[in-house]
């Protein structure tokens, strides 16, 4: 996989241009049917400057989500202070801040590329919160897990509760999990 991780306004502006481009694709086009010259049209780079970035689609499409997350570390915090991603607060803002990229999530979703979700997930978790935190890589793929799929059947049952609500389920359940695993442990 090869994945130029310059974060300059001008290249990524084009790389998010690549991803939405196969997002349009993906609208009526099965993933597996996308051609790189009809993401390039769309998206209005060369061929060459595609190639410049990635080897295939399925590398702009995780690059695409590597931006968003970007985003979600700058904007949620994570960079100064990687505990503030268990917080009431914090869940909550993922909630919001997942939702206004819900296309890219949902489409996704929706073509049987989960892996790619799940996956970036996972390795936020393991290079960013993991060294960071005092837990379980257990506890974490758990809950970020357990936050994708909260915020998928949110999304796609039309977000009938506030995140607010959803954020206070997710909380509570990890918050409960964490007080019993201490008196666990107090008993021992």
């Amino acid at each position: 996989m090869k994945i130029r991780k310059e974060f300059n306004s001008r290249t990524v502006s084009t790389r998010t241009a690549i991803g939405n481009a196969i997002l349009d694709e993906l609208e009526n086009t099965e993933f597996s049917q996308i051609k790189v010259m009809d993401v390039i049209r769309r998206a209005g780079v060369s061929r060459m400057t595609f190639y410049r970035y990635y080897e295939n689609l399925y590398d702009a499409l995780c690059d695409y989500l590597d931006i968003i997350v970007t985003g979600y570390m700058i904007e949620g915090g994570e960079i100064e202070d990687p505990g503030v991603f268990m917080r009431l607060e914090h869940i909550e803002f993922s909630l919001n801040y997942f939702d206004r990229h819900s296309r890219y999530f949902l489409i996704l979703n929706r073509h049987g590329l989960y892996t790619v979700l799940i996956d970036a997930v996972n390795e936020y978790m393991m290079k960013n919160i993991l060294p960071q935190k005092k837990l379980h890589m257990y506890e974490l793929y758990a809950y970020a897990g357990g936050l994708l799929n909260s915020f998928l059947k949110w999304e796609e049952n039309g977000k009938r509760e506030s995140a607010h609500s959803v954020a206070l389920m997710i909380y509570r359940l990890f918050n409960h999990a964490q007080m019993e695993e201490t008196e666990e442990n107090e008993s021992i």
